[in-house]
């Protein structure tokens, strides 16, 4: 059945066996004796195939068993050979009857089958009222049956015993010597003792080593006229799944550890994306909530050089009204004078006769919005007509005067000097706003404002007249006539024209960007917006950073976990191995504790990330005054329905792939077979 040719075996500079070379018969008990140390253990391994030869060839029933693919060899010890050990190699967590079944559970076959087995076996060595028993309460002659009892229920060609009396009394060892004769009279049983008494009362033939090197006579029998034929052998992924679960409730702690490292990484990952899908969507919500979103100032820079020196400077005039409407060509837009010299735009006011500090105060060119897409007004109500006396404020001057604003009287004055020539005229403004609505606003670092009519103030500025300069021109000139033919570069100009756009114009300019030619655009609620933006950005860049680090991390804890336990479960996947699991049931075994906890810690971090999106919304509001920054689109992201759910899911499950192989895959490289020695 087996034939050896020049056979050695070596770890590094050790040689262990030597230049072995035997054949054996189908049947018969076989002992290998010698002392300890001289490659018994070693042989049987190679023969099981547990091992490859350093040098030489082994032949089982005519083929070469270097010959054989790695699905082969599990074939060949799940239905060719089986073991039995001095130290047993029990499942010490399983009980007799599911220790006994395992190797027929590995390979798949019929429940009924293996339960009719298994109790014959019980019956037949007096284990039956033991079977729910767990090994690990077991004497040593019972755990040594039992372990018979698993090597024989696949009915083996080949059974390996591997000093399987050391560790029994008389009495069970002549139990198990008698039952392994008994089998050698229709199978081959290789025996490795020490016991030169087993040796000379059961052995048929012996084959003696010393120091690796075979000093017996070789045997020497035919091959066998049948040849090698494998069946194939499938993985019992039912059983491996129970065995799965039965190792994971065992592992509890690491696992526990492993779900919390999870659950919090991809947790993290959920609400990242959260912030960039929810800012962005913040973003084209709020960018145009502001009444001056569709206000602009248009000026035109000019920049001189400095004679000998590589700086220049910029000088900021107002354009002509030819050049801003050649500019705007196309838009619908509204040009008026800046009147911001007579009438600042931050100005200390009373409320109700009680003075209070400087806010903004803005015009409009329509204070009854109808001009607006949408609605800002959040109490009272809208004005009709241009009139002087009404205003609306936002909320964060609501806030600004610690009270309700509604119906305060807010009462403006400012006072000016204009001069042309040798003549000059004070101008002296007073103005009484009733509030008579409060409006929401794009909050990003907003600030207290009042807004009322443009069109009303350029009334007011037409009839306000400047008496002195009028006599000395000969001709009626009020404040707006004034400004309207000032200087580009004269500060009564206010540097600048007034612009009021339509929303729709005022979101493609805010795309193409706010240059014109010459012509430059200023508007604090695009700068609010491209400075939100370029703060979005800023902390998505950020954000990159560390979700690699936050995901390294992850793969190496539950990388470190898969290895440790895979560590503690080495002599487990070696026992499984011998009994015949293939390189894709360990996987599936030691690989998928991976798994499972990667696709549990997904659906937990998924769980877990709907309070913890409400709780950093709220507490981002609490901050920045916008609520919903963190929108996590569970249900479609970029035009594909739960993207981010599966997405979590399956990203999981590749960090998983590569924190668990990879560790597991350099510690498959050291052989498992040393788990097995008993020597």
């Amino acid at each position: 059945m087996y034939r050896l040719e020049n056979v050695s075996k070596s770890y590094g500079d050790s040689l262990v066996l030597e230049n072995v070379s035997f054949s054996l018969p189908s049947k018969g008990l076989v002992a290998i004796k010698g002392r300890s140390g001289s490659g018994k253990s070693t042989l049987l391994n190679l023969m099981s195939l547990m091992e490859k030869p350093t040098e030489g060839r082994i032949f089982y029933k005519g083929v070469d068993t270097l010959s054989l693919k790695e699905k082969d060899v599990a074939a060949f010890r799940s239905y060719e050979c089986s073991f039995v050990y001095q130290h047993f190699n029990l499942e010490e967590e399983l009980t007799v009857a599911e220790n006994i079944e395992l190797p027929l559970r590995l390979r798949g076959e019929k429940n009924q089958e293996i339960i009719g087995k298994t109790h014959l076996l019980l019956e037949k060595f007096g284990l039956f009222e033991h079977k729910n028993k767990k090994a690990n309460v077991l004497s040593g002659g019972e755990k040594q049956r039992v372990a018979l009892c698993r090597a024989i229920i696949t009915e083996p060609k080949v059974l390996f015993a591997d000093e399987p009396t050391g560790a029994l009394d008389k009495k069970n060892e002549k139990i198990v010597m008698d039952e392994l004769k008994e089998l050698s009279k229709d199978i081959l049983v290789l025996l490795v003792t020490h016991n030169e008494k087993i040796v000379e009362e059961y052995a048929d033939h012996i084959i003696e080593l010393s120091d690796g090197r075979l000093v017996s006579k070789p045997l020497r029998f035919p091959d066998p006229e049948d040849r090698l034929v494998l069946r194939k052998k499938k993985s019992n992924y039912g059983f491996l799944s129970s065995f799965l679960g039965h190792n994971y409730k065992g592992n509890k702690l690491k696992n526990a550890l492993s779900l919390v490292v999870g659950a919090i990484g991809y947790a993290v990952l959920l609400l990242s994306l959260g912030y960039y899908s929810g800012s962005q969507t913040k973003l084209d919500e709020e960018r145009s909530a502001s009444l001056l979103y569709t206000v602009a100032n248009v000026s035109k820079k000019t920049t001189y050089a400095i004679e000998g020196s590589p700086l220049s400077l910029s000088r900021t005039l107002r354009p002509t009204k030819r050049e801003v409407t050649e500019a705007f060509k196309g838009l619908d837009v509204v040009i008026g004078n800046d009147y911001s010299f007579f009438l600042p735009t931050y100005n200390a006011y009373e409320s109700n006769g009680f003075p209070k500090d400087p806010v903004a105060f803005c015009p409009i060119n329509d204070l009854s919005l109808k001009d607006r897409e949408k609605s800002f007004l959040v109490e009272g109500k809208v004005p009709t007509g241009e009139s002087m006396s009404f205003a609306l404020v936002n909320e964060e001057f609501e806030k600004n005067l610690g009270e309700k604003a509604l119906d305060k009287i807010l009462s403006v004055k400012s006072t000016t000097k204009v001069s042309e020539g040798n003549e000059t005229d004070e101008v002296s403004l007073s103005f009484n706003f009733r509030v008579v609505g409060v409006v929401h606003e794009f909050p990003f670092l907003n600030v207290p404002r009042v807004y009322y009519s443009y069109p009303a103030l350029s009334k007011e500025m037409a009839r306000t007249k400047l008496p002195n300069i009028s006599k000395a021109r000969g001709e009626p000139v009020s404040v707006a006539s004034f400004v309207n033919e000032a200087s580009p570069s004269s500060e009564y100009s206010g540097y600048s024209y007034l612009t009021f756009f339509k929303e729709k114009d005022m979101r493609r300019i805010e795309e193409i960007g706010m240059k014109f030619g010459d012509l430059s655009l200023m508007s604090d609620p695009l700068v609010i917006n491209q400075s939100f933006m370029a703060l979005t950005d800023a902390f998505a860049g950020c954000l990159i950073p560390f979700i690699v680090i936050e995901v390294l991390g992850v793969a190496f804890i539950l990388g470190s976990l898969s290895y440790s336990s895979f560590m503690e479960r080495r002599k487990q996947a070696a026992i499984l191995s011998a009994l015949g699991a293939s390189e894709n049931d360990r996987s599936f075994l030691y690989e998928g504790e991976g798994f499972l906890n990667a696709f549990l810690a997904s659906i937990i971090a998924l769980i877990l990330s709907f309070p913890m999106e409400r709780i950093l919304s709220f507490y981002l509001k609490t901050q920045t005054g916008m609520g919903s920054l963190i929108q996590i689109p569970y249900f479609s992201y970029l035009g594909l329905p739960f993207f981010p759910v599966i997405g979590i899911i399956v990203f999981s499950l590749v960090v998983a792939l590569f924190s668990s192989s990879l560790p597991l895959n350099f510690v498959s490289k050291r052989p498992l077979v040393e788990e097995l020695r008993d020597e």
